[in-house]
């Protein structure tokens, strides 16, 4: 598949997950193209408009040509830092024992698990900012961010959901905060 930049530059894909693929804009290093059938496209682009502070900002949308495609050409975060700042995290779950990162355990699984009970959370908190003042701080930054978008997501979708919070589905936007990029 291709996008086309106002219709006249071809796009090397620049990453994908399961229902879209992703390419970076050739004339602004800043953006990205979010590339997915229109259904798809649907499910997260009004919840990514209603909040620019914890999704990436959205700029444009249209239709591909000649498809039942769509594009959303978004703020492009820098997931690379993200990535850096969840592997510290993970290491210092496991060191007080909230997670075993070595038997595949993830900071995704602790959420989906016991993302709806608040307390174990205080008490991982409470152990962090003991251990790992810079792991607690994104701990508790993070989890801010998944819980504002389940909120915006039961207000625009009214769906009440549980976020996908795996690593690649966050990122730092350019005012420097955590944004998730896939509902």
């Amino acid at each position: 598949m291709e996008i086309q930049e106002l219709g006249t530059e071809e796009k090397e894909m620049f990453g994908s997950g399961v229902e879209h693929v992703i390419y970076a804009s050739k004339s602004n290093p800043n953006v990205i193209f979010k590339v997915g059938h229109k259904d798809t496209v649907d499910e997260w682009y009004e919840v990514f408009k209603s909040n620019p502070e914890i999704f990436p900002k959205v700029f444009r949308a249209g239709k591909m040509q000649d498809e039942d495609i769509y594009y959303v050409e978004l703020e492009k975060l820098d997931t690379e830092k993200f990535e850096n700042m969840w592997d510290d995290l993970e290491i210092s779950l496991e060191d007080i024992g909230a997670l075993d990162v070595d038997s595949g355990e993830s900071f995704a699984d602790l959420y989906m698990n016991e993302g709806s009970d608040a307390s174990i959370f205080v008490e991982i908190g409470k152990k962090l900012a003991k251990h790992d003042k810079t792991a607690y701080n994104f701990f508790i930054e993070f989890l801010t961010v998944i819980k504002n978008c389940e909120r915006a997501i039961l207000k625009v979708k009214e769906k009440d959901t549980i976020v996908d919070t795996h690593k690649y589905n966050f990122g730092y936007g350019s005012d420097g905060k955590i944004k998730c990029l896939d509902l």
